[in-house]
């Protein structure tokens, strides 16, 4: 037989195994309770808009940790609505304004801040980071969304720099497979020569990196992708007519040919409309009015089949302002071009009309029209850091 202090003594560790196995189901429970909150957290933050987000990571760190994760901001991003973006200067308040179209109701709202040059201007959007430039030259990254910015080392060639030039100029882009934002800049090579240079820069990196030089200088500002930058070269008039093209994964060249087509009498350029890469001809002269715009989509699967998509007629303005339409954007259902300064048209492809109409009233300041998503992702160093 036991001795009663054996007895007392095993009643207790039976009564204190109880209570350790008590405690282990409760915090079971609490970390169960953690993941449930933390899941459902994570749903909440998936459904709402990214300037909302911006203001949530100022919450807390936990909040911060969740909102500035790789996967978490890019899974956002797929859910995030195609916008329209205005980007002007105000100089007379010496500011820089963007002004996102949010819908085809005409709703917008506008982000301003100090300009950091007179001469700022936006070379691209891609996942709703602008890449700016300036007259000096100087590359920076900005999120109008949240307001970050990054500054990137000066590149190699900085003269000629502009708004309008299409011998240097560079383009934002993202490869999926890598999750990494690189910016390439394209610029003319020895006096002379039909070559453009390359230069990349991988965000998160520390210097430019020189991948080679094609044939064929571009005639106009290159277009994003899907990954890849694509720009015409200066041969569009001859059989010989082409687009260049960067992979920014692999870093190396392609080329591919324009669609045969009967005539190029007019002008082309490149765009970008339901994530695919368009070819905008516009077909007719001065004295042959009407003037038509086709626009023709490159195949996802076959990079040499071109399909005919919209037929647009070109408003009865001015000779003199007739030239190829430098920004063809897709929002809400219809086709946006800009063919003045000031002045935003759209089409609309399910209407009976061909007709290009004003889509707002004249803008007080000149701007250019840009593609955008709103999105957080973050221009911090650590944010690039695998």
């Amino acid at each position: 037989m036991s001795s009663p202090s054996e007895t007392s003594m095993g009643g207790k560790n039976k009564v204190s195994s109880k209570k350790m196995g008590g405690k282990k189901k409760a915090k079971a429970t609490e970390v169960d309770a953690r993941l449930l909150c933390s899941d459902s957290l994570t749903e909440v933050f998936h459904r709402l808009p990214a300037r909302t987000l911006a203001s949530c990571r100022m919450v807390c760190k936990s909040w911060m940790s969740l909102l500035s994760d790789l996967h978490f901001v890019h899974e956002h991003l797929k859910h995030g609505q195609q916008k329209l973006l205005l980007f002007a200067n105000d100089r007379a308040n010496n500011r820089s304004l963007a002004t996102v179209l949010a819908d085809a109701n005409g709703y917008m709202y506008q982000l301003s801040r100090l300009a950091a040059s007179r001469s700022l201007f936006v070379h691209n959007s891609c996942n709703g980071l602008l890449c700016l430039g300036d007259s000096r030259g100087a590359v920076e990254l900005l999120n109008p969304t949240t307001g970050e910015s990054l500054a990137l080392p000066t590149p190699d060639y900085t003269a000629g720099s502009s708004q309008f030039s299409s011998c240097n100029w560079h383009s934002l882009g993202f490869c999926p497979s890598t999750k990494e934002h690189k910016v390439a800049h394209f610029y003319p090579g020895d006096l002379g020569s039909v070559k453009a240079c390359c230069e990349v820069f991988t965000i998160g990196g520390k210097t430019w990196r020189q991948v080679g030089s094609l044939n064929g200088t571009p005639i106009d500002r290159g277009m994003h992708v899907s990954g890849t930058v694509y720009y015409l070269t200066m041969f569009r008039y001859v059989a010989s007519s082409r687009i260049n093209c960067l992979d920014l994964e692999t870093e190396k060249f392609d080329v591919l040919m324009l669609p045969l087509r009967k005539t190029y009498g007019g002008h082309c350029s490149l765009s970008e409309l339901e994530g695919r890469l368009c070819l905008l001809v516009v077909d007719g002269t001065l004295d042959g009015l009407p003037r038509t715009m086709d626009i023709l989509m490159l195949d996802k699967d076959d990079k040499h089949n071109w399909t005919h998509r919209y037929h647009i007629s070109l408003p009865l303005l001015m000779q003199s302002c007739y030239f190829t339409p430098k920004h063809a954007l897709f929002h809400d259902g219809k086709i946006w071009v800009q063919l003045f300064a000031k002045s935003l048209y759209c089409y609309d492809p399910n209407s009976n009309s061909e007709e290009l109409e004003i889509a707002c009233p004249e803008s007080e300041f000149p701007f250019s029209t840009h593609t955008f998503v709103e999105s957080i992702v973050p221009l911090h160093q650590h944010y690039f850091i695998k």
